[in-house]
């Protein structure tokens, strides 16, 4: 018996997507939860499966996939997310969820469906109000003040850049007693920062097929200077096989759905699942913790050394802005090296209105400060938007600066 997909389309994560995505769970139904750039992409009703949610992923090597929970599968996970707080004197009746991640994500998903599980309060943020941190510190205050409960939220790493860069925005982070971040994709500074200004951080490591977490740090660890992605879940085993990718093996992996509905297993025949991201397991008074280096898709090896591009991408992130140099944006861009097998170029978008003078000096930095790389890791060139120089003064202003 085929079983119907109902679609729920939803923008960000606006409450009445929210409260369909409950009513229909709660009638044992199977949804589908895109976005609206995903509407015309159309799964036909699924040759087998109990009711659940059909969510996109992005954690799978090669592409995007269809990735269909179990609800059994969505309640484990917030029930060992639970228990983790719980270890920590959390008491799940007492929280307040305030999701700022969009619904169509399995990390904007999942703080709904715990707020559902551990029967707490839940508050949808729409992503636009981070950016009017005087207004979310306001309307969080009032609410804090009122309920005198615990307050938990998950963020993306650019809305958390985003909240450090002004005074209010840091003063929200503050009011949380938990806050989850991807951490590997969070630069080091920004990391430092966070334990300067005390915000009770929680870097955590997972995946949409995993369920959502499958790590986390407690925020009194991360305050301590340790910098990973947390102690591993007790329904989680992870092992490292001999390509560096981290293997989990758990009850809470989906199953991914082809797009003629056919629905397979992620995991092997042993039940392990291989994920798209490098990482490393190791032992702290007696339990497990999680490094997570980057993807593997975004690596090269140069001169028979493994180039993390995450890292470096890191690395250059931290100093531009200790240097405060204009760059609006920058990319990694793969090329074969005879010698080396492969190297990788930058190419650099400059901010609007930084003048030829200002962008010279900037690579020459740029340049100096990879020049500190190790030999297989520097960039082979650094190349500035075409758009962004001044045609008219180039060459002057190139000699100028030679």
């Amino acid at each position: 018996m085929n079983n119907k997909i109902n679609e729920i389309i939803v923008e960000h994560n606006d409450e009445l997507s929210s409260e369909l995505i409950l009513k229909y769970l709660q009638e044992r139904k199977l949804i589908q939860i895109k976005n609206n750039s995903c509407i015309s992409n159309r799964l036909s009703p699924i040759k087998s499966g109990k009711p659940g949610v059909i969510i996109n992923s992005s954690g799978s090597i090669n592409m995007p996939k269809h990735c269909y929970h179990s609800i059994a599968n969505l309640n484990q996970s917030a029930k060992y997310c639970g228990k983790w707080l719980e270890e920590q004197d959390f008491d799940l009746s007492n929280i307040i969820i305030f999701n700022t991640l969009p619904l169509s994500h399995i990390s904007g998903f999942m703080p709904l469906w715990r707020s559902k599980i551990w029967d707490c309060e839940y508050i949808n943020i729409s992503p636009k109000i981070i950016k009017e941190s005087k207004y979310l510190l306001e309307k969080t205050l009032k609410i804090k003040d009122k309920a005198r409960k615990i307050l938990i939220t998950s963020l993306v790493p650019t809305q958390l850049y985003r909240l450090l860069l002004n005074k209010d925005g840091i003063n929200w982070l503050n009011l949380f007693d938990l806050i989850w971040v991807g951490g590997a994709s969070v630069s080091k500074n920004i990391l430092k920062k966070c334990i300067k200004e005390k915000i009770n951080l929680s870097p955590c490591y997972g995946a949409t097929e995993t369920a959502a977490m499958i790590s986390s740090l407690k925020p009194r660890e991360f305050l301590n200077g340790n910098l990973n992605d947390g102690e591993i879940f007790k329904d989680i085993n992870v092992r490292i096989n001999e390509k560096n990718l981290i293997e989990i093996k758990t009850e809470r992996i989906g199953k991914e759905v082809s797009q003629s509905s056919e629905i397979k297993d992620f995991k092997n025949k042993d039940g392990w699942w291989e994920s798209g991201d490098i990482g490393k397991k190791f032992i702290k008074n007696n339990k497990e913790y999680l490094i997570v280096y980057g993807r593997v898709d975004n690596t090269i090896n140069s001169g028979g050394e493994i180039v993390f591009l995450d890292l470096i991408k890191k690395r250059i992130l931290d100093f531009i802005t200790n240097e405060d140099l204009p760059v609006a944006n920058f990319k990694f861009e793969k090329i074969n090296d005879l010698i080396w097998g492969q190297r990788y170029r930058i190419l650099i978008d400059f901010k609007k209105n930084t003048g030829n003078k200002n962008l010279f000096k900037s690579i020459k930095k740029l340049e100096n400060f990879s020049e500190n790389f190790q030999k297989f890791e520097r960039p082979f060139e650094w190349i500035v938007n075409e758009e962004e120089i001044d045609s008219d003064n180039y060459i002057k202003d190139w000699k100028n600066n030679e």
